[in-house]
């Protein structure tokens, strides 16, 4: 152990208990000027880490995280009040003026997850010390609840049927790149302070995000797996699994995954930061949330929605998978809340008109929706109803391109929204699509709903930018398209029933079994559905991905193998 850990509160314990014979470091003060950069994992057998409270990574410091280091989050022990931080849940913040470098690989991946615990294996977390409807907090010589994250994942559900989500805090990283923010949250044009902390409570300046500096960095997220988080401190304030607020395209995220988490997975508030190869499964609510002047790019995308809700009936996390995506230009709908991050953020002045710049453009998405075929492998206690693939509203304006949404039953697999009077007049959903500022290119969508008007003219915006590519149109719910090698998504959510145990709750080789065939997201060979893309030209893109989806038809290894929940448990082909 380093010195520098000297200024912090920690404790090295070694767990005892089946699944936890390994060196835990309990870290409870922030990473700041008080201590040099910190590694987490660099001590021989300190794979381990539990957080006690929310730590925040600030004053020009780094937190390095080396591969396959388990990060875990305490859960909330007590009720959230207004200005009060004690009992708040374990999470890493990532401020405006610290840096993350997690690193991980495809084989020894990073993993945050919860620090509850299961003492008696029955593949519930305990609520015993005291009992006060709180998931017991870890202590030395405790039984994680998801005791073996890497080879048998915490199922989505526990034994009895409830969610397996708000089990702690989450990831946030905080940047400077712009927002189309006016000075609506009280500090600061083009800023505001991130959703899910305590404010007041935890220091303003520690939760604010949003600046002038597009290029600006927070670090690199590479192999990283985040589960089991967001937790709730209020009424639609909670946390999500990854919150990027103001996160500049300097900004590395690739191969990154969100995991059975309570609101969102992955949510862009703002900034201009690039993605690659992001996961997203079993999230409470929408999978890829984009507002507030979200302008950066992103290629190649699995989404696998929840195809189930709790066993009692009541929706799974915040809204059992609302959507795979909801995209938004704007947040608040009001004239003077927006500023125009072109021209006027550097002068700090209002633009009189509102003005809810956008542009994000996503290339080879593949999502599976909530609505599987007939004859799947598993039929939930209590389904989910039929949820959105990609919705795009309140000013947002983009492409989405050589992309495969299946499954969607009655929902629309892509979906343009009225924005019934609230968004910003001359810039809201159908505005935009009339002046060919949203287009769905080179993709097909198959088993949902029909598009209605506006959704049809963005198709013809993107077939007509395919044509003048030599690429192919859009396909639109075609019975020709073959689908997916195996789309059907479905297993166990309650995962291993061998209780107690080591296995009880978990995402084994058992439930894997227990399907028919492992999930494959590669588009079946047809004549229909498979055209050729557009070349996306962007800086850091791939240009030779012209094919549609996440994944070519004709992959040997997919990029998901080796560190994604599915595919490590053996529930997604290699």
């Amino acid at each position: 152990m380093k010195s520098k850990y000297l200024a912090t509160l920690l404790a090295l314990a070694v767990a005892g208990m089946s699944g936890n014979a390994s060196a835990v470091l309990v870290v409870g003060a922030d990473i700041d000027a008080a201590e040099t950069n910190t590694t987490w994992g660099d001590d021989p057998g300190e794979d381990q880490i539990v957080l006690s409270q929310p730590i925040f990574v600030k004053d020009g410091q780094t937190l390095t995280i080396l591969p396959g280091v388990i990060v875990r989050g305490q859960p909330r022990t007590a009720v959230v009040q207004a200005g009060v931080i004690a009992g708040s849940p374990g999470a890493v913040i990532v401020t405006q003026t610290g840096r993350i470098n997690a690193q991980g690989t495809s084989t020894n991946p990073i993993i945050f997850t919860t620090a509850a615990v299961d003492n008696d294996q029955d593949g519930i977390a305990d609520d015993v010390s005291p009992a006060d409807g709180f998931d017991d907090a870890w202590t030395a010589g405790d039984t994680f609840l998801d005791s073996d994250p890497l080879d048998n994942p915490l199922a989505p559900l526990d034994r009895a049927g409830n969610e397996n989500v708000s089990k702690w805090g989450g990831l946030v990283m905080l940047g400077n790149a712009p927002t189309n923010l006016a000075d609506a949250c009280g500090v600061g044009y083009g800023q505001c302070t991130i959703e899910g902390l305590t404010i007041p409570g935890f220091p303003v300046a520690d939760a604010t995000y949003g600046g002038v500096s597009p290029h600006d960095s927070s670090g690199v997220l590479r192999y990283v797996s985040v589960r089991h988080g967001g937790d709730e401190i209020g009424e639609g304030n909670e946390l999500n699994c990854i919150s990027l607020g103001g996160v500049g395209d300097g900004t590395v995220l690739d191969n990154v995954e969100c995991y059975a988490n309570f609101d969102d997975g992955f949510e862009f508030f703002g900034g201009t930061a690039d993605s690659s190869r992001l996961v997203a499964l079993a999230i409470g609510d929408d999978s890829i949330d984009l507002d507030q002047g979200f302008t950066g790019l992103g290629q190649f995308g699995l989404v696998v929605m929840p195809f189930f809700n709790e066993n009692s009936g009541d929706p799974f996390g915040s809204a059992s998978g609302d959507k795979a995506g909801e995209w938004d230009g704007d947040d608040f709908g009001e004239p003077g809340s927006n500023v125009n991050i072109r021209l006027r953020i550097a002068s700090a002045t209002v633009d009189p008109t509102c003005w809810p710049l956008s542009g994000s453009d996503w290339y080879n998405l593949t999502v599976i929706g909530s609505t599987p075929d007939a004859g799947q492998d598993f039929t939930p206690t209590s389904a989910a109803s039929a949820n959105r693939g990609i919705q795009m509203r309140n000013g947002f304006a983009g492409t989405l391109a050589n992309s495969i949404v299946v499954n969607t039953g009655t929902a629309l697999g892509f979906d343009i929204d009225q924005d019934l009077g609230d968004g910003c007049p001359g810039f809201d959903s159908i505005d935009n699509v009339n002046a060919g500022l949203i287009s769905l290119i080179s993709s097909t969508l198959d088993d949902g709903g029909a598009l209605g008007a506006a959704e049809n003219t963005a198709v013809a915006n993107g077939d007509a930018i395919a044509a003048s590519q030599g690429a192919t149109a859009n396909v639109v719910n075609n019975a020709l398209f073959q689908g997916l090698v195996n789309e059907d998504a479905t297993f166990d959510p309650q995962g291993d029933a061998t209780c107690p145990g080591a296995l009880c709750g978990k995402l084994s080789a058992a439930v894997a079994a227990a399907k028919a065939a492992p999930i494959d997201p590669r588009p079946a060979f047809g004549l229909i559905g498979l055209g050729q893309g557009i070349a996306p030209t962007a800086p850091g893109l791939d240009s030779s991905a012209t094919y549609r989806g996440a994944f070519e038809r004709t992959a040997p290894v997919l990029w998901t193998t080796g560190w994604t929940v599915l595919n490590r448990s053996g529930l997604m082909v290699d």
